[in-house]
């Protein structure tokens, strides 16, 4: 630019004007400039040679001048085969895109929505998880409630158990119904603490279910005692002799017990038999347990078949009977003990259903049922296993 101050515009030569017919400074019509011609086939991709676009101005000088072409050595130089080999895998650039910066999106009513979305489902999710902690831990507490006993409560149920059981030996039914009861309907415990009581509680019922007739029992008669003897005195004296006790003497109470067999009379002989063998156990030992296991089989024989007199249901003693007479040796016939089993079921099952408890008498009816489904106490109940067996599933239809 020159320092000479601006006179208008007039004054101002414009190079290249298109208004005007000058041509360009022989430097612009050189052939270096060869390049910007638009119509050959050259890559425009690739640079061109580097050039100063401008000299430095000289003072004065406002006529463009020629630029200044560097050597060759300093040009820029084709790409190789590896350089247009990555332009090539490079897609070109677009000079005409939009580079400008996308502007953020501020708060609005959108990003609240979607927040409050995010938040909502995070309570949702919360609650369902303690929702479903809370309804494990009620399940985990059900079963726990419905097992769990104190040891105190334990103790006093196996305390009851076995002392219903000796009651049950001893013959005292009425108790041991008692502490049977105790056990399956006041407490319920779990199957692991009451084991059998339930079944023990039907027998003790059934057992307690009639009363036994008394068996007379023989008096003995008074010992004659010797006539007193009259001395020459004035004053006789009375000289008397002891009688013994006939129910401490073994011998007599063994022969009332072989009387009592020669007759039939099984009980009584059973009665006498037990006296003898309590007072003196070594007291012919060998004939009177043979003794004792033949009256406690025949006896009972007579009850599981109903041949008893008095038409009484001698059922679950009959049952007593066989077993006891299976303790003391084996029992004639074979099938007597077998059929005592199966009478033992049959009453079980029985006071179920009288009970009230059909679903405890279902299983063991029909096991019955697929044995002999027609049996029935003879000549004592008419109640058949399958009328047993029908009162059962209509009453657990209906629970």
């Amino acid at each position: 630019m020159s320092d000479q101050p601006y006179t208008g515009p007039d004054e101002i030569e414009q190079p290249n004007s298109p208004d005007e017919d000058s041509h360009a400074p022989d430097a612009l019509e050189s052939d270096e400039f060869d390049w910007l011609d638009h119509n050959d086939d050259r890559d425009y991709d690739v640079a061109p040679p580097f050039v100063i676009d401008e000299p430095p101005i000289a003072s004065g000088d406002t006529k463009p001048k020629a630029p200044i072409v560097l050597p060759d050595e300093y040009a820029i130089q084709p790409p190789d085969d590896l350089e247009r080999r990555l332009m090539a895998e490079e897609p070109p650039i677009n000079r005409f895109a939009d580079t400008a910066e996308t502007p953020v999106i501020g708060s609005g009513p959108a990003r609240g929505l979607m927040l409050g979305l995010v938040m909502l489902g995070t309570v949702c999710l919360c609650v369902a998880l303690v929702s479903f902690a809370g309804f494990a831990g009620y399940r985990d507490g059900l079963a726990t409630n419905d097992v769990k006993i104190t040891q105190t409560l334990a103790t006093g149920i196996a305390e009851q158990y076995a002392l219903g059981v000796a009651d049950l030996q001893q013959g005292h039914a009425e108790m041991a119904v008692d502490r049977f009861a105790w056990i399956v309907e006041t407490v319920q415990p779990p199957a692991q603490y009451a084991r059998d009581s339930a079944q023990l509680l039907a027998t003790s019922r059934a057992i307690g279910s009639y009363t036994p007739t008394a068996q007379p029992t023989d008096t003995p008669a008074p010992q004659a005692s010797e006539t007193p003897t009259l001395s020459p005195s004035p004053e006789p004296t009375l000289s008397i002799t002891p009688t013994v006790n006939a129910l401490k003497d073994p011998a007599y109470l063994y022969q009332q017990a072989v009387t009592a067999m020669s007759l039939f009379r099984y009980e009584e002989a059973i009665e006498w038999l037990d006296a003898l063998r309590s007072l003196a156990p070594n007291y012919r030992a060998v004939e009177a347990q043979a003794m004792l296991l033949e009256a406690l089989t025949e006896q009972g024989e007579i009850y599981l078949y109903g041949r008893n007199e008095d038409g009484e249901d001698m059922l679950a003693r009959g049952v007593l009977l066989i077993y006891r007479a299976d303790e003391l040796g084996p029992v004639e016939p074979s099938t007597l003990m077998g059929q005592a089993i199966f009478v033992e079921s049959y009453i079980n099952a029985r006071s179920y259903v009288a009970g009230g408890y059909f679903a405890a008498a279902l299983p063991i009816l029909e096991d019955l049922c697929a044995m002999n489904c027609e049996w029935g106490y003879p000549n004592i109940d008419p109640i058949t296993v399958s009328d047993l067996l029908e009162q059962a599933r209509a009453g657990a239809s209906t629970q």
